[in-house]
């Protein structure tokens, strides 16, 4: 949504106009490719941007401070790259930097119907008590689940929306957590075989004769 867009100088949209922001790329030579395109510009951006503060102190947060990535791994964001052996400047043109760099300038990257559907239920952050968690977290899943979002995917735009929106880290944890907690739908269950293959198995399967070969298509696999 544009109202979370960062605004920048001149001199900073014109670097932005020089980098890929793609996360991902047809092929190798192509990512590589982006990856020499953007160093230079990459860099000056950042260092513009760090210079005149211009990123949000919660962006600035989810990117350097250990609370604000949950999980096993007991760093920052940062941290992770740096425990990798990537330092330095050599963090900013890491291609892994880039979905970073997009959260810094856009924010959260969620349909715009989304956040204005989110930003609704939750009204004014300054009012928000304990006692609304739990709602805000089944608003953030029932917009995950309406809108056919990938929960994953989801889970982590909406801890962003929530520390951009001035939620505060804890809702944003609890909400992460929420939609992460998201169930398949018991009317499906997707099976997965040892060769990367799967298919989708509904109740009505289950009920009849087809338990024995739920897909057809699949192959046995020979004995070892």
């Amino acid at each position: 949504m544009k109202k979370y867009h960062l605004e920048l100088t001149t001199d900073e949209t014109a670097l932005l106009s020089k980098i890929d922001l793609q996360v991902t790329h047809r092929s190798h030579d192509e990512g590589h490719a982006a990856y020499n395109a953007n160093k230079v510009p990459i860099l000056a951006l950042v260092q513009s941007l760090g210079a005149r503060q211009a990123v949000p102190q919660e962006r600035r947060n989810y990117w350097n401070v250990p609370d604000y990535n949950p999980g096993r791994v007991q760093t920052s964001r940062k941290g992770v790259f740096e425990r990798n052996g990537t330092l330095g400047e050599d963090v900013y043109i890491h291609p892994h930097f880039v979905p970073y760099l997009r959260y810094f300038l856009f924010g959260a990257e969620l349909p715009d119907e989304v956040i204005t559907a989110f930003e609704a239920g939750v009204g004014d952050p300054a009012w928000v008590t304990s006692s609304d968690i739990v709602p805000i977290g089944k608003l953030a899943r029932d917009l995950t689940r309406r809108h056919g979002l990938d929960k994953p995917t989801a889970a982590e735009e909406f801890f962003k929306l929530c520390l951009d929106v001035s939620l505060g880290l804890s809702t944003a944890q609890s909400v992460l957590r929420a939609v992460r907690q998201i169930r398949q739908p018991s009317s499906e269950i997707k099976l997965h075989f040892s060769d990367n293959r799967s298919c989708h198995l509904s109740e009505k399967h289950i009920q009849t004769s087809d338990r024995i070969n739920p897909c057809p298509t699949s192959r046995p696999t020979s004995p070892r």
